[in-house]
């Protein structure tokens, strides 16, 4: 159970709630959060690089129903002013949490809560140049296990390429999305997402 294991494992203890001090409530142990904070800074920083505006291109194969294609736009990338999440700008330069690391699992996390959702993880991380997301994904009402394999080709230029599982559990390739740094300079507000959200 989830309660009991984050006890027993000294994450939680009884201590005094903040709104109500006289009442006992689970509370984090400072010792098992401590470090925490800086431990997913330094993981965030292995994205820094992507800070800044993009061209994309997204290209799409044919279908049976569909022609190849290839849209373009611009993206632009940011950490959040916490320096929790690294969030995509909109145009208005709203900024969207979309990668975090979660020092508590060590676990990397993807996010899209716009038109598609899901909650992606890498238990992997970084390996090299190459980081891959997997998980479940609402995309425009269709309900996919879903994988991303990101590659950083250099400071100036990554690609993602996304894929569905199949029932027999192989990965069949959906589209690729390919950005180029459109300026090195960096934003005046810090936040990082991926232009993927803002295009649904």
């Amino acid at each position: 159970m989830l309660m009991e294991q984050l006890f027993s494992k000294g994450i939680m203890q009884m201590g005094p709630s903040r709104v109500d001090p006289a009442r006992q409530v689970g509370v984090f142990n400072p010792a098992s959060v401590v470090g925490l904070p800086a431990a997913r800074t330094a993981e965030l920083r292995k994205f820094a690089w992507i800070e800044g505006e993009w061209d994309h291109e997204n290209s799409v194969p044919a279908t049976a129903h569909s022609p190849a294609y290839c849209d373009i736009g611009v993206s632009r990338f940011a950490f959040a002013k916490d320096g929790a999440w690294i969030c995509a700008l909109t145009a208005d330069g709203h900024e969207i949490p979309q990668i975090t690391f979660d020092p508590f699992s060590r676990q990397w996390i993807y996010l899209l809560t716009k038109g598609s959702y899901g909650l992606l993880r890498s238990t992997e991380g970084w390996a090299g140049n190459t980081i891959a997301f997997t998980g479940t994904m609402t995309m425009i009402g269709i309900n996919l296990e879903w994988r991303m394999r990101w590659a950083r080709q250099s400071d100036d230029a990554f690609s993602f390429i996304n894929e569905e599982q199949t029932a027999d559990g192989s990965w069949v390739y959906i589209d690729e999305w390919r950005f180029r740094r459109k300026s090195r300079s960096r934003l005046r507000r810090p936040c990082l997402v991926f232009g993927v959200a803002e295009q649904l």
